[in-house]
């Protein structure tokens, strides 16, 4: 996939286990990154994890030389509704 770019993915680790991944696409020429998913498993929510990973993803829009970031996520999420806000997410028509 064109817009695959390692540099945008983060894994979170508790010792060898996987406990969360983010995946931010590089969409440079459409002039951003997008966070395409960030998934903590259960019995590691609620400890910051998805935001950690989050903030790595929009870090990701620097090394592309991009000033937005935009993502996608259920209406009925309110979690990821709400992490999305206290990053700066905001509705957006495009």
């Amino acid at each position: 996939m064109p817009s695959y770019d390692p540099r945008g993915v983060v894994l979170a680790l508790d010792g060898d286990r996987w406990i969360g991944m983010a995946a931010t696409s590089d969409r440079r020429g459409s002039g951003f990154v997008f966070n395409e998913m960030t998934g903590v498993r259960v019995g590691h929510r609620g400890r910051g994890i998805s935001v950690a990973m989050k903030t790595f993803g929009i870090g990701f829009a620097g090394i592309c030389g991009v000033s937005t970031v935009r993502t996608v996520h259920h209406p009925a999420n309110d979690r990821a509704i709400a992490m999305n806000r206290t990053l700066g997410y905001v509705d957006a028509d495009w």
